[in-house]
């Protein structure tokens, strides 16, 4: 039966790292696609707020569904970072012994995980350990060295996998999310919240946190998630470590870390705190304490370094213990991609890898476009032609021109918020944290959004930097 050419072949629902990745590899087939994403901008959710740590997969469990999708990906990361130009440094990790029960504990678990998974590592001593990281504390009696444990920027690669699905045929729909789904003979009929529908084949839940919703839209009550929290701080002083500094995890979390970042600076955290709320992202003193003590075990000047940013991120835990992706048992045209833990932006190249063949064996035809007609690589974000473009600085603090603005509002996923204009450019994130240049990046989001001047949106919903206001001081308009 010939299918109407209004409906799409799939529709991916979520815009993290996970979904924008199946929507790029999907994009190499010759499907109709549509990704929707509840906020103004990709990678608003679980995605952008972590350590930005490419893990190997040493310490996952063999035999389960996140290890297999993590082999996939060291296999698949080298093309796609060198296609899509993602800032990456293979700097390596240890995970830090402090006592005979330390070493023990690695031994007899993460030494013989990593061999099961396939991956390389190797105890080093004390002194090694010291020459690589000389901030680590002198208790240490040595650690298991990870060579192939990287660093990159999550929002960068979460844009890059959206953008060349878009330029290769994908349709990328922002700021509105999924309200129901209806299953009728031949579709899935998807009501958005801002009243549109659309109708798809097959439908791809990798919408994070909020995966068990969408999966209830169709009856589908086979796994929860519980959101657990990690905060997190950021110090620009100089720290002697050279690499990823991880403790011997609990049985709760990889445990407090002490990273570098891949733009420059140093992360300390994440803490591991159940709740309730899904969009609680709070920090606390509480948590500040937490990271500061956790880390101070590792390398014991941490407490003294100054903290020019905190914030936090929220990460699902399943059900299930594992990553879930499979065709769900109420109706196989769904495929789920959801209990994505804290792994999910190393995995998710592997993730996508899995979906496709999943969706392949549910019945969609995958036919690979031609290499003629297939976009492997994407335009320089920071291009000399931007650089030059009416000669302008708008961000004093980070030398960012109004040419390099003008690009990230014109990109294949445009930028459509003041948050996404700091992603893509770094203004606003210079020393005076946006005092200089929010009027003017303002004025260029508005000219190119149709935003009002005065009531851009910051970055989520609702999340409005200014109100239009009266003559007497009364809101105009509200968000």
């Amino acid at each position: 039966m010939h299918m109407r050419d209004d409906v799409y072949d799939v529709v991916v629902i979520g815009g993290g790292i996970v979904g924008a990745s199946i929507l790029r590899k999907l994009s190499e087939f010759r499907l109709k696609l549509l990704l929707i994403e509840k906020q103004p901008d990709v990678c608003e959710g679980a995605s952008k707020a972590n350590s930005g740590i490419v893990h190997t997969g040493f310490d996952a469990k063999p035999g389960t569904v996140e290890a297999e999708c993590l082999r996939l990906s060291r296999g698949l990361w080298p093309t796609l970072i060198e296609r899509l130009k993602i800032p990456y440094v293979e700097c390596g990790a240890v995970m830090v012994a402090v006592s005979d029960e330390d070493r023990g504990i690695i031994e007899e678990t993460y030494a013989p995980s990593a061999a099961a998974n396939g991956v390389a590592c190797e105890w080093i001593g004390r002194e090694e350990l010291l020459e690589r990281n000389p901030a680590v504390t002198p208790s240490a009696i040595g650690g298991l060295s990870i060579p192939g444990e990287a660093l990159i920027d999550p929002f960068w690669a979460t844009r890059s996998f959206a953008e060349i699905a878009a330029m290769n045929g994908a349709e990328v729909s922002l700021g509105s999310g999924v309200a129901r789904i209806e299953a009728n003979d031949e579709t899935l009929l998807i009501a958005l919240e801002d009243g549109r529908e659309v109708e798809a084949r097959y439908a791809v839940n990798a919408a994070g946190l909020w995966a068990d919703d969408v999966a209830r839209m169709i009856g589908d009550d086979s796994f929860t998630l519980t959101p657990r929290k990690g905060q997190f701080l950021l110090t620009e002083e100089a720290v002697p470590v050279s690499q990823i500094v991880l403790p011997v995890p609990t049985k709760t979390s990889k445990g407090i870390l002490l990273s570098p970042v891949v733009f420059g600076g140093f992360l300390l955290g994440p803490t591991a705190e159940d709740q309730e709320e899904k969009w609680d992202r709070s920090t606390t003193a509480g948590g500040m304490e937490a990271v500061l003590s956790g880390c101070e075990k590792l390398v014991p000047s941490a407490r003294s370094y100054a903290s020019v940013r905190q914030f936090a991120g929220v990460r699902a835990v399943c059900s299930e213990g594992d990553f879930v992706i499979r065709p769900s048992a109420v109706d196989a045209r769904m495929v789920h991609a959801a209990g994505i833990r804290s792994t999910g932006v190393s995995a998710s190249p592997g993730i996508a890898e899995t979906v496709s063949a999943q969706l392949e064996r549910a019945g969609l035809t995958l036919t690979p476009k031609p290499e003629a007609e297939l976009r492997t690589d994407i335009p320089e974000l920071f291009g000399e032609e931007h650089a030059t473009e009416a000669g302008e600085i708008v961000c004093l603090c980070r030398s960012i021109t109004r040419g390099e603005i003008v690009n990230a509002l014109r990109r294949p996923v445009a930028a459509a918020t003041m948050d996404a204009v700091k992603r893509r450019t770094g203004a606003l994130l210079g020393e005076c944290q946006g005092n200089g240049c929010i009027p003017k990046v303002m004025d260029l989001v508005a000219e190119h959004t149709g935003a009002r001047v005065a009531q851009p949106l910051k970055g989520l919903q609702g999340s409005y930097l200014a109100f239009d206001c009266d003559s007497e001081g009364g809101v105009l308009h509200e968000g």
